[in-house]
C-alpha cells in the first residue's frame, strides 16, 4: 500500500548520501569481482557487489521507517524491503518523540523507555513522522 492508498501512513526513506554511497560502492565491488573473475579466481565480491547495489536501488523507493498514525504502528525495513522491526501498539507499546533528547522512544508494556534508531535516516522525511508523533 502507498502513501496515497492510506494517508494515514507516513514513510521516511534512507538519507540520499547512503543511497548513493550503496549504488556506488555496490558498482565498485561489482567491477572488482568481475576483474578477479577475468584474472581467474573468484572473489567475494560477485556477490557483495550486486547485493549493495540492490540495496541502493531499492531504497531509493522502499521506505525505511512506516508510521500508521491510525494504529500506532511503527516499522522498520531493511533496504532490501522486507520488514525487520516492528514497534509501538501491536506489540503493546506506545511510541512517542521526546523533545528535550530529541529521540523517537518507545514506552515498553513494563515500564520501561528504549530509544528507537533512527540513524542514517532522510531528516526531512523523518519531521514529518515526528509531527505526528505524541510529544513528551
Amino acid at each position: 500500500m502507498t502513501q496515497q492508498q492510506n494517508p494515514y501512513l507516513l514513510t521516511a526513506r534512507i538519507g540520499t548520501v547512503q543511497r548513493v554511497l550503496f549504488i556506488v560502492l555496490g558498482s565498485l565491488l561489482f567491477v572488482l569481482g568481475l576483474l578477479a573473475l577475468l584474472a581467474g579466481g573468484i572473489s567475494i565480491y560477485l556477490i557483495l557487489g550486486p547485493l549493495f547495489l540492490i540495496m541502493g536501488i531499492l531504497s531509493t523507493t522502499n521506505p525505511y521507517l512506516r508510521f500508521d498514525t491510525a494504529s500506532g504502528e511503527l516499522g522498520l525495513y531493511s533496504p532490501l524491503g522486507f520488514k525487520s522491526r516492528t514497534y509501538g501498539t501491536p506489540k503493546g507499546e506506545s511510541i512517542y518523540y521526546q523533545a528535550a533528547t530529541g529521540k523517537i522512544m518507545r514506552a515498553l508494556p513494563n515500564g520501561n523507555h528504549r530509544k528507537v534508531s533512527t540513524f542514517g535516516v532522510d531528516r526531512n522525511e523523518l519531521a514529518r513522522i515526528i509531527a505526528a508523533l505524541p510529544q513528551a
